[in-house]
């Protein structure tokens, strides 16, 4: 079932039982992005214009680049777009005819973006851009790109070396002219998955001003032709945070589905909310009052979502409700008391200390930033002060997540390996 609304936005925030309405903008025509974080609504909004490329910062190991898809709406429209060029020798000159794969970012994933887009699966050391040297660790390129931006002009890219941290990349005019290098150090953005670079003016934009869970954003959707084929359309989505998860309840009755009913259907896949909440009917937006969402936070605590109302391009509003049906894994729930990860960061392993007046045996486990389960073992907890071994020195660098699970009571923590 769907219900027609009306394409103006609808302005309020107030809380309702244990439900809450939230707004949340786009922007008038999409101009932004912008990056919600549900314990508390906090936003950060970047112009769509802002950056052209952002480099993944999760570990020493990690090397995704994605291309900025989002674009406001106009006539027309132009988003940037990445081609694969006809060479592999930066100095060749190539002409936008020359270009004709287009690429585009993984869309279930942050763990690759459309630089990453030609590597071949089955070998862990192909990056798309470039070849893993296993002896050295490095990374160096060794695919050429073209990039055309919003403003319809091209230039010719190369990711030139991931070495010690250091992203180093170089473009120019498609002739060869104007040849500039850039660098962008993963150390400068401890705290952030991603280095957004703009290539105008060589400089990468400050760090996210908040640890956020969903980005509304523009990004390239792909879409079943109804002939075998795809096609990509840029779409006004949901994307979730690296570390966090969500399932989809359909043909529901919001109001009373229950989160243990779908909680086997969390998914780290990154568009799970993604486009397909509204659809344009050529005169309003409708959404559909039979789904709701459940989204587990990198803390534990899982939202339920229902999307009530979208203003569209007229105003970029999205309106929403939230409700709490688990209690943040950082709050000292349930069975759980003194909760510490030291040393945190760590190099080596480290100790998950815990405080419980009950006995019984608990579930740990590791998870990456990923949702990616890496380690998992049980402890017989006993009243009292507990302390478990968190095996890190296999990990790679990066943000993880621990988690404890006894009678009913979940708890996570968030570290980090050097």
């Amino acid at each position: 079932m769907k219900r027609t609304l009306p394409a103006l936005a609808l302005l309020f925030s107030f809380s309702l039982s244990a439900q809450e309405f939230v707004e949340v903008s786009y922007g008038q025509s999409y101009k932004n992005q912008t990056y919600y974080r549900l314990s508390d609504d906090a936003v950060a909004t970047i112009d769509n214009n802002a950056w052209d490329i952002a480099f993944t910062t999760f570990g020493s190991t990690d090397a995704g680049i994605h291309l900025n898809e989002s674009a406001a709406s106009g006539f027309p429209t132009i988003e940037a777009a990445l081609y694969l060029a006809p060479t592999t020798n930066f100095s060749d000159p190539i002409t936008p005819d020359d270009l004709t794969e287009r690429l585009y970012n993984d869309e279930k994933s942050w763990e690759y973006g459309a630089f990453n887009s030609t590597r071949d699966v089955n070998d862990p050391a192909d990056f798309g851009w470039g070849m893993l040297d296993a002896g050295t660790g490095n990374i160096q390129g060794n695919t050429v790109f073209g990039l055309r931006f919003k403003d319809g002009t091209y230039k010719k890219l190369q990711i030139a070396s991931l070495v010690q941290g250091v992203y180093t990349l170089k473009h120019a005019d498609l002739d060869g002219s104007n040849e500039t290098t850039l660098t962008v150090d993963k150390a400068n953005f401890p705290d952030a998955d991603f280095a957004y670079l703009s290539l105008a003016s060589g400089q990468t934009l400050p760090s996210l001003s908040i640890d956020w869970d969903l980005a509304f954003v523009r990004y390239a959707d792909p879409n079943d032709d109804g002939m075998g084929g795809i096609f990509q359309v840029v779409s006004s989505g949901v994307l979730s945070a690296p570390g966090v998860l969500v399932a989809q309840a359909n043909d529901v009755i919001p109001g009373e589905v229950e989160f243990a009913d779908y909680e086997d259907s969390l998914s780290a896949d990154i568009n799970v909310i993604g486009a397909d909440w509204k659809t344009f009917n050529n005169i309003s937006w409708e959404l559909a009052d039979d789904r709701a969402y459940f989204v587990k936070t990198s803390n534990g605590a899982v939202w339920k979502l229902v999307f009530v109302e979208f203003g569209g391009s007229m105003t970029g509003n999205v309106v929403f409700t939230k409700e709490l049906v688990v209690a943040s894994g950082t709050q000292e729930a349930g069975a759980f008391k003194d909760v510490a990860i030291f040393p945190n960061p760590s190099a080596l392993d480290a100790t998950f200390r815990f405080s419980t007046d009950r006995t019984g045996l608990a579930d740990i486990m590791l998870t990456n930033s990923f949702g990616q389960t890496v380690w998992s073992g049980k402890h017989l907890a006993v009243a009292g002060l507990n302390a478990v071994q968190l095996p890190l020195r296999s990990l790679v660098e990066g943000h993880y997540f621990a988690t404890i699970k006894l009678e009913g009571s979940v708890l996570t923590r968030k570290m980090v390996k050097l």
